[in-house]
């Protein structure tokens, strides 16, 4: 029996608490963390365009929870033709910066139409997958759910922009593992770059990792051991056999995965930021140096910090406490989203907020692995914490759809 959604309903009943909250404390986080990063600087102006950001970021949150679902499956598709004629003007007319031609310059502004690919390829698989009768265990199907994703590959690659090529893929492969593609292929997958990079860094994380990796599999697998020890023997052997791809990416690339190989490595070039970033967040200790009083941060050491590198700001200034805090709000966020999405009865949206979960994973895990040198050095911003309008207004906008489901499982109580 329907309940409909009376006067006395609040927002905060219709909407999921935990998830506003998590990331209305990300959204603080950045607006702190862009603040104490211009605070001595000639001009605000970088901080008051974030709060602009930040304000229209949340008009766009409520507003899209509120659309009807038929209006954004049908947005969909012109929304990812947008986006390729974006990537091809960006390829054209774009700025390049550090060796990636991925900007476009309207009058003062600039945006990053990769960041709207992420959000087209997410919405328009969603769609695809929702039309009855649609499977990816034929041919037909994963071909066209493949070319969604590929279409927009080939541009992103031709920046280059590598990192969000990846990020891309990660999608594609949540999206397979949701609609409960072989996981076997889907483990591969995903042991196959991080078996190869470890196995660049040194033999002893090369085995430590082959050895992870192997019991993730048999315990996946629930202890089929043939199936288990092929899948991680062919994952091993591609990586091996592989190794020399590096030397055929692009000059900064390769220095990104050198650096990430090796931290002293060029520490006054390729590996400096990487390297202060460290000292930023190390220095930081239990309960960091203070408001407004990081170093590192202050004395503009660290690059890029209002962006790639401002994880290491809060933790720099509220030190473990702080670091930890972070990282908890994007564990309620995403656990938030994974739960929604999987308990929604639509299957565009289902698709879209399962979607939106490995966007989020995969910018978290990345930005904050860079900043403590975990992962190589990849240009990724944290989601609601780096500044830059066209992430974050993806971001807000994903979020809305998950809040739409959110309002749609209410009104069907």
């Amino acid at each position: 029996m329907k309940e409909k959604v009376g006067k006395s309903k609040t927002l905060f009943q219709v909407f999921d608490t935990k998830l506003l909250a998590s990331v209305f404390f990300l959204i603080l986080v950045g607006i702190y963390s862009i603040y104490s990063n211009n605070l001595n600087s000639e001009t605000l102006i970088p901080f008051q365009k974030h709060l602009g950001i930040v304000f229209w970021g949340i008009v766009i949150i409520f507003v899209t929870a509120f659309i009807p679902e038929t209006w954004l499956r049908s947005l969909s598709f012109p929304i990812y033709l947008v986006s390729l004629l974006l990537l091809i003007a960006v390829l054209i007319f774009g700025v390049e910066i550090h060796g990636t031609k991925g900007w476009l310059r309207l009058g003062g502004y600039s945006f990053q139409p990769v960041e709207f690919a992420k959000l087209a390829v997410i919405l328009t698989s969603s769609a695809f997958l929702s039309i009855p009768g649609v499977s990816l265990k034929n041919i037909r199907g994963f071909g066209s759910l493949f070319v969604i994703f590929l279409i927009p590959l080939i541009f992103i690659i031709l920046q280059p922009d590598f990192g969000s090529a990846i990020i891309l893929l990660i999608i594609l492969w949540g999206i397979l593992y949701w609609s409960d593609f072989n996981l076997n292929i889907l483990l591969a997958l995903v042991g196959f770059p991080f078996i190869l990079l470890f196995y660049l860094k040194g033999m002893t994380e090369f085995i430590v990792t082959v050895i992870i990796f192997t019991g993730i599999v048999l315990f996946i697998n629930k202890q089929k051991y043939v199936t288990s020890i092929l899948t991680v023997a062919l994952v091993v052997v591609l990586a091996i056999g592989t190794k020399d791809i590096i030397n055929h990416l692009p000059k900064h690339q390769q220095e990104r995965i050198k650096v990430f190989v090796d931290p002293s490595y060029a520490p006054l070039k390729e590996s400096y930021n990487m390297i202060q970033s460290l000292l930023a967040i190390g220095s930081g200790g239990l309960l960091g140096k203070g408001p407004f009083a990081g170093t590192q941060t202050q004395l503009k050491y660290v690059f890029a910090q209002n962006t790639d590198f401002v994880f290491s700001i809060p933790a720099e200034e509220f030190g473990f406490v702080g670091s930890v805090a972070i990282i908890i709000a994007f564990y309620v966020l995403l656990s938030r989203v994974l739960k929604i999405g999987i308990e929604t009865n639509s299957l565009f949206l289902k698709y879209s907020i399962l979607g939106y979960a490995m966007l989020l994973f995969s910018h978290f895990v990345e930005n904050i692995g860079m900043a403590i040198g975990l992962l190589p050095v990849m240009g990724i911003p944290l989601p609601f914490v780096s500044s830059g309008g066209s992430f974050f207004v993806v971001n807000s906008f994903l979020v809305g759809i998950t809040l739409n489901a959110c309002r749609r499982k209410f009104r069907d109580v």
